[in-house]
């Protein structure tokens, strides 16, 4: 978990720059980093090497997720590429100010959800 709350805190200072690229990256890989440290924790396994966050959590606890993590997980999920790669976006201006905040908001939710079952 550590360093998925090193992503948290770097999207955290990624907004306060009016970086909105960066929050959503940083957003996504908290919780990929999140939801790995879980498989390990649940399961004693060594986590895939994918960042489909859906894929990860059904690994976690399969299907028993709450309906609000698997919410948030679906809205991380495409940061991952869209934030890397050029053109997968819907342009310069799809990371906005509000989009932002509803993301670290979703990360926030599935951190605070992992701690709850690593912890």
């Amino acid at each position: 978990m550590e360093y998925a709350e090193a992503d948290r805190h770097s999207a955290y200072s990624a907004l306060a720059v009016a970086d909105y690229r960066d929050v959503a990256f940083h957003c996504q890989q908290a919780v990929e980093k999140a939801l790995k440290a879980l498989i390990v924790g649940s399961t004693g396994q060594r986590p895939p090497c994918v960042h489909n966050l859906r894929q990860l959590l059904d690994q976690a606890v399969g299907q028993s997720a709450p309906p609000s993590i698997v919410d948030a997980v679906l809205s991380l999920n495409p940061h991952y590429r869209a934030t890397r790669y050029p053109g997968v976006a819907d342009g310069p201006d799809v990371y906005t100010a509000s989009r932002a905040q509803r993301l670290l908001k979703h990360m926030d939710l599935v951190l605070e959800w992992v701690h709850d079952r690593v912890s």
